[in-house]
């Protein structure tokens, strides 16, 4: 407790004068240069420099255009120059897969109606074989085509043995229309 005859100092202030100069050291002296000096940077031959020539401009576009091209191939271009499959409707692929109780149905529980696509691919052959491709097409409304939507696969199925699997495509526009599933083959 602080009785009231007693002083309080908040704060105290010092005052100090200009600092005491020091006296430096001299600088030593910097090591003398080699006479010949370290021969790193100099020509072979004491050409006169001469102004460097620019690169001529269609020599500059063939080296910019291939290496854009070259980026380009290996950033994914290289999927464009890929084989293009084939839908093959044939019920007993190349490949010998087959697909087998094929089921479509549309749903609505969601908020947007999508057709439910449940397929069994099996090996027909004698052989283990990779599951190719499934394509469901669709045929347009106005006859202009159809529009095939592509599920990759690429299982191995030993023979005889079957596998099930289950997609979900967005009904929108293809409402009303029956779709075509069929194994995806290249020729």
């Amino acid at each position: 407790m602080i009785s009231s005859g007693d002083d309080i100092v908040d704060v105290q202030f010092e005052t100090v004068g200009p600092a005491t100069r020091t006296v430096r050291k001299p600088r030593r002296a910097a090591d003398p240069a080699p006479d010949r000096g370290l021969g790193l940077f100099r020509t072979v031959d004491r050409r006169a420099k001469t102004a460097r020539q620019p690169m001529p401009l269609p020599v500059f576009a063939l080296i910019a255009t291939l290496s854009a091209c070259a980026s380009f191939y290996v950033a994914g271009g290289h999927a464009l120059f890929a084989a293009t499959a084939v839908v093959t409707t044939q019920p007993t692929a190349p490949s010998g897969m087959v697909l087998e109780d094929t089921a479509i149905r549309i749903d609505t529980s969601g908020r947007r109606a999508v057709f439910v696509v449940r397929a069994t691919i099996a090996n027909a052959r004698e052989v283990t074989g990779t599951v190719p491709a499934v394509a469901i097409t669709f045929e347009r409304g106005d006859g202009a085509g159809s529009v095939t939507h592509t599920i990759t696969r690429g299982e191995r199925l030993a023979p005889g043995e079957r596998m099930a699997f289950t997609t979900r495509i967005p009904a929108g526009d293809y409402a009303g229309t029956e779709p075509r599933i069929a194994l995806v083959t290249r020729h």
